[in-house]
């Protein structure tokens, strides 16, 4: 897959992701569950691990159970008193952690190049765990709308980062770029009267930390993934496309409890 494949796989993945904030908890998580998927299935070819399929496993199962959780917390209403929706979160990366060990104890292949193969697969159930925070999001004091907000930067940061321009060109247009479409999308949101309880001039604010973060997120990733060898392949894009998105999870929902008070 070319880059601007790749890079239009990452933007689908998040229209899917910006439209699923409004369909509620269950197809949001669904969503998420989709972005682990992707991820998982292209993670060891991406980092040419060994034991491909027990890395794949791990990060993907890792990535349902963490959605699921932050689901049913969000169901039940879980507020900051009771710890968050992402309250079962900690819990989630601690088994992932335990069932990494767990699938290097099973391999049965000499267990070439282990530290790799842990750290790889640690790193994977890291992103698949930040991608659940998206189901998270629209409990946020912004709401939905915040999600379409740092998808819109975080596709526009991708699709620079895409060009052939050189890492130290497309690195800061993309955080110019990310900064500048997060506030359009913020201000937007209020004229469209989607600002809810958050005051309006929060909303800029947060639309340019949050596409800054977005735009320094894609370059980052480019940075590390242009550099291996096998992320033109198909599995090894899906990853590439999706971690991403995965990635801007995290930071969405910060952006939501600490900046749109």
């Amino acid at each position: 897959m070319t880059p601007s494949a790749t890079a239009t796989t990452t933007l689908a993945l998040a229209a899917l992701v910006a439209l699923a904030a409004f369909a509620g908890p269950v197809v949001l998580a669904l969503a998420a569950v989709l972005v682990s998927a992707l991820l998982a299935a292209g993670w060891p070819e991406l980092l040419s691990l060994p034991s491909p399929r027990g890395t794949t496993s791990v990060v993907a199962l890792t990535g349902l159970v963490a959605a699921a959780a932050t689901a049913v917390a969000v169901l039940a209403g879980r507020d900051a008193v009771g710890g968050g929706p992402l309250a079962g979160l900690p819990a989630v990366a601690a088994l992932s952690l335990l069932g990494a060990f767990v699938h290097q104890l099973a391999r049965r292949d000499g267990r070439p190049r282990l530290v790799e193969s842990v750290t790889a697969a640690v790193t994977g159930q890291a992103l698949a765990v930040l991608a659940a925070c998206w189901v998270a999001v629209p409990a946020t004091y912004a709401g939905a709308p915040l999600a379409p907000v740092v998808l819109a930067a975080l596709a526009v940061a991708v699709a620079v980062c895409a060009t052939s321009w050189p890492l130290r060109v497309a690195g800061p247009v993309a955080l110019l770029a990310g900064a500048l479409t997060g506030w359009l999308a913020g201000s937007a949101t209020v004229a469209l009267g989607g600002a809810g309880i958050v005051p309006p001039a929060r909303w800029a604010v947060a639309g340019i930390v949050a596409g800054a973060g977005a735009g320094l997120a894609a370059a980052a990733w480019r940075a590390h993934s242009a550099r291996l060898p096998a992320a033109g392949s198909v599995p090894a894009a899906f990853a590439v496309a999706a971690a991403p998105v995965a990635l801007a999870g995290g930071g969405a929902y910060l952006v939501g409890r600490l900046l749109l008070l």
